[in-house]
């Protein structure tokens, strides 16, 4: 406490004492202060006047009221972990049929030993995330086994900036093209951009939804774009220039387009006969006994892509040209097929205008081969002996296009408000004519 001065009188000094007494009290600092030096009597530190505003906040954290742990912790809604239960549960049970027996379902790769592969290329998903996988593909074998599935595998995962997409591949028979859809390949088809059925989903334990044929237009606009998805497959594809579909379409369009550039397989696992005409082009036959050597495989010529080549047109062949056509526009279209022929499902990466790296790991005779695209960041193929698998794991955003798209102009302003008529400032008025010099002054 502050000492009065000497020379106040003697009331005055009190008032001030009792009034700065009465302020510590209020502020409880006086307490404090008791409560400290109790501390320092008790403790007996080597350095009390050091340690002071430590000894300080300590005795204020003591007075705060203690929090409770549990209160702070996020409240779990007990529907919704019961939902999540239910069906990690269904995604562990075996698919049986009314009568408890097993379902016949189409064939399913072991996705536990080809994730070990992928491992190998930094694609890892763990062991835990790698059996949810495969219990997923199964249960979306049984979901669709009416739908004539004959195979279905893991594509990959695309990253988006709400949800993410888990994507299937399943090979189907040949189907018919939509009423209306002329201009599209038929489902199904060898060697087309609809080949195979692609589905998508947020939730591994959830539902799949199967997305839409593609079409050659929608193959040609998503070529003009670049845009993130958002993991919402209804949602709007707000961009420029326009893109017809909602983002469903986008995403199928962009996994043609990947499937046609990054889909490998090793050197002599797809081949035709060797005695059959060229002309007559003989179908793809697959040899699972096909093996290539490490030092084979460590090159670009131990590769093969194994799905055909997309056109500027978003088709893998040029429509056949009509018979009644002009002979001015018939010359123009062959022109255009002559520019962009087709090329071949079993094609070299040497040549492909595209950009690949090769790396190998493991031990001696052991090495698995790893094969990047830089192209897709994201697309790998990996291969061990007879064994590769192809997956993809990215933003399905090619490296090679623009990053700068002009952006939308800014709304029309209003007009601005009329401020009236102003009055001119002084020193600009118009300065009369000055009268002429008379010759006589001089």
């Amino acid at each position: 406490l502050k000492s009065a001065p000497d020379s106040w009188p003697p009331f005055v000094a009190m008032s001030t004492l009792e009034s700065e007494r009465a302020y510590l009290q209020k502020e409880k600092v006086s307490d404090h202060l008791g409560k400290l030096i109790d501390r320092v009597i008790r403790e007996k530190p080597q350095d009390a006047h050091g340690l002071i505003e430590i000894l300080s906040r300590l005795i204020k954290a003591e007075l705060e009221p203690a929090t409770d742990a549990a209160a702070s912790e996020p409240v779990l809604d007990v529907a919704v972990m019961e939902e999540y239960f239910a069906k990690i549960r269904k995604l562990d049970a075996a698919p049986k049929d009314e009568s408890g027996e097993p379902v016949s379902l189409c064939q399913l790769p072991d996705f536990v030993r080809q994730a070990e592969m992928l491992s190998w290329a930094g694609v890892g998903f763990g062991q835990l995330e790698s059996y949810q996988i495969m219990c997923s593909l199964r249960n979306l074998a049984d979901a669709e086994k009416d739908a004539g599935l004959e195979k279905i595998r893991f594509w990959g995962k695309v990253l988006g900036t709400d949800a993410d997409y888990w994507v299937a591949e399943a090979e189907r028979g040949e189907g018919d093209v939509p009423e209306g859809e002329e201009d599209m390949e038929v489902p199904g088809q060898a060697a087309g951009a609809n080949q195979f059925a692609f589905y998508v989903t947020n939730d591994l334990a959830g539902s799949w939804q199967k997305l839409p044929d593609v079409r050659p237009r929608e193959i040609m606009a998503a070529r003009e774009i670049r845009r993130i998805l958002t993991g919402n497959a209804k949602a709007k594809v707000i961009s420029h220039p326009y893109f017809e579909g909602t983002e469903a379409v986008l995403l199928r369009a962009q996994i043609a387009r990947i499937c046609a550039d990054t889909v490998l397989c090793i050197k002599g696992f797809m081949k035709r006969d060797e005695n059959a005409d060229p002309d007559d082009d003989p179908p793809v036959e697959e040899d699972p006994d096909a093996e290539c050597s490490p030092a084979e495989l460590a090159a670009l010529d131990g590769w093969t892509h194994m799905r055909k080549h997309l056109l500027q047109n978003g088709r893998t062949a040029h429509k056949e040209l009509p018979d009644d056509l002009e002979e001015a526009e018939e010359a123009k279209l062959k022109e255009e097929m002559s520019l962009d022929p087709p090329k071949d499902e079993i094609r070299g990466l040497r040549g492909d205008d595209l950009e690949w790296s090769i790396k190998q790991a493991g031990e001696c005779m052991e090495y698995t081969t790893c094969v990047r695209s830089l192209t897709w960041p994201g697309a790998v193929s990996v291969a061990n002996g007879k064994q590769f698998i192809n997956a993809y794991v990215g933003y399905a955003l090619p490296s090679r296009e623009p990053l700068f798209y002009p952006p939308e102009p800014p709304d029309v302003q209003e007009e601005p408000e009329d401020p009236g008529d102003q009055l001119q400032p002084p020193g600009t008025e118009e300065v009369g004519d000055a009268p002429p010099e008379d010759p006589a002054d001089d």
